[in-house]
């Protein structure tokens, strides 16, 4: 029997899945900041003789840039930590972050220095692309790392839950920003979308100096200490050697996608354009809905550490397709602006969570631990780029030409694929949790997740 961990081991492995989890929220957290103040943005780094649209577009598009140079910076970032450990590249990536959001803040604006305004705003977000990139996935396997096996959903279900803080973040930055320049200091609004940048980058810093406590993951460690060798060429190794579980990272990423930009991202903007709801009124109905997939998140994780994966995600499927389908069927038929909306909507995203919630510890899971952040970044930060960019888009040509359940379509979409990875989850290996170490006890699992 092993022996159970001490109290100081307990504490140290809470400690680490906390703060480990913290700083993938700064991702969400730019994510909504940018767009709630895009028409900001381009007032001040555009020229004033463009059209708003062309502004807008403009903004867009600068925004689009960062996401699109994920999948490489991701990559690269992600070799480095799969041969020199999880921990350099985790503080490295959230010290890019911080940096290149606080400059964002202190930008001059065109009408100040002409052209080089938009050229450093896109340098920058370029620079957020890259740390972006190796962020996420450093910060899915950094916590999956350290979770004991009967505690791996748990971890990545709560690292996945304090991301989504960042959307709340995001969308009360915007919204204190508006207060700001509305009520408090109206003879500037350059802090209309200065603000949420400024707070974002100092943020980001302190989740930097909190990751100076981390330690270096047991996983890696031990393959260091067993000398096991590292592929001179990560990428190769994982496409040659762990295709099925690429093909399954990149299934799951998109149905992610899916259900990330729908319901937690697109929603606010849908809400007012095709369901009549005011600006506060659809941010209110955003935050709920987002609170509500936060607080589902642990049950899920406890669910699939319970009953496993495959239970999980079907049960995650079926009832999200439930809930979206009754969506889609009474959202069409109510008054503009009607309260009922947003409960409906609520067990929507909270049953569509589960999905989130299983993604970065299951596909963590599915890789050795020499090229595991490597596998995991590979899919998801090529689907994030050719998918999450463009999906706002989609969303808003399809409710122009399906109708307003266009999309519940796409949630439904999300949900067949999560059932579809339900099926074929079981034929899979996996690397971490109880089915990988047999030797481990649940009880000893329990008590060092402990209360995360």
């Amino acid at each position: 029997m092993t022996q159970a961990p001490s109290p100081e081991a307990v504490r140290r492995a809470r400690r680490n899945v906390r703060l480990g989890s913290l700083g993938a929220a700064l991702e969400y957290y730019d994510f909504v900041a940018y767009l709630y103040v895009a028409t900001l943005i381009g007032r001040a780094f555009f020229p004033a003789d463009l059209s708003p649209t062309m502004r807008l577009v403009q903004t867009l598009a600068i925004y689009s840039t960062g996401l699109l140079v994920r999948p490489v910076a991701g990559i690269l970032i992600a070799r480095v930590a799969d041969r020199v450990g999880r921990k350099r590249l985790f503080i490295f990536t959230v010290a890019v972050m911080s940096v290149s959001t606080l400059l964002i803040g202190v930008l001059p604006t065109y009408d100040q220095v002409g052209w080089p305004a938009p050229v450093l705003l896109l340098l920058l977000r370029l620079a957020q692309g890259c740390a972006v990139g190796g962020e996420v996935p450093a910060a899915a396997v950094f916590v999956s790392e350290h979770a004991p096996p009967g505690g791996v959903a748990r971890a990545g279900a709560f690292q996945q839950m304090t991301a989504y803080s960042g959307f709340l973040l995001g969308a009360g930055a915007g919204f204190l920003s508006g207060l700001v320049v509305t009520h408090l200091a109206p003879g500037t609004p350059s802090l209309g979308w200065r603000l949420p940048f400024l707070l974002g980058g100092l943020l980001g810093f302190v989740s930097l100096y909190l990751r100076r406590r981390l330690d270096e993951t047991p996983e890696f460690v031990r393959e260091r200490a067993q000398g096991t060798p590292r592929p001179a060429a990560p990428i190769r190794a994982v496409l040659r050697n762990h295709r099925p579980a690429v093909l399954f990272a990149v299934l799951v990423a998109i149905a992610l996608t899916l259900v990330n930009v729908t319901y937690f991202n697109y929603w606010p903007t849908y809400l007012q354009s095709a369901l009549g709801y005011s600006a506060t009124a659809a941010l209110a109905a955003s935050l709920l809905t987002i609170a509500g997939a936060m607080a589902a998140m642990p049950l899920w994780g406890r669910f699939a550490d319970r009953y496993g994966w495959r239970r999980m995600l079907l049960w995650a499927g079926l009832s999200a397709a439930a809930t979206t389908a009754v969506l889609l069927v009474v959202l069409p038929g109510l008054p503009a602006g009607s309260a009922l909306a947003v409960w409906l909507q609520l067990p929507a995203a909270m049953t569509a969570a589960g999905l989130p919630a299983a993604v970065p510890s299951l596909v963590s899971a599915i890789f050795p631990t020499e090229v595991r952040q490597t596998g995991y970044s590979v899919p998801y930060n090529i689907v994030i780029a050719l998918l999450g960019g463009f999906l706002n888009l989609i969303l808003v040509w399809l409710v122009a030409t399906v109708g307003t359940g266009a999309p519940m379509y796409v949630v439904l979409a999300a949900c067949a694929l999560t059932v579809a990875a339900a099926l074929v989850v079981g034929g899979l290996r996996t690397y971490l949790g109880r089915g990988a170490r047999p030797e481990r006890k649940l009880e000893e699992d329990n008590l060092e997740m402990g209360q995360l």
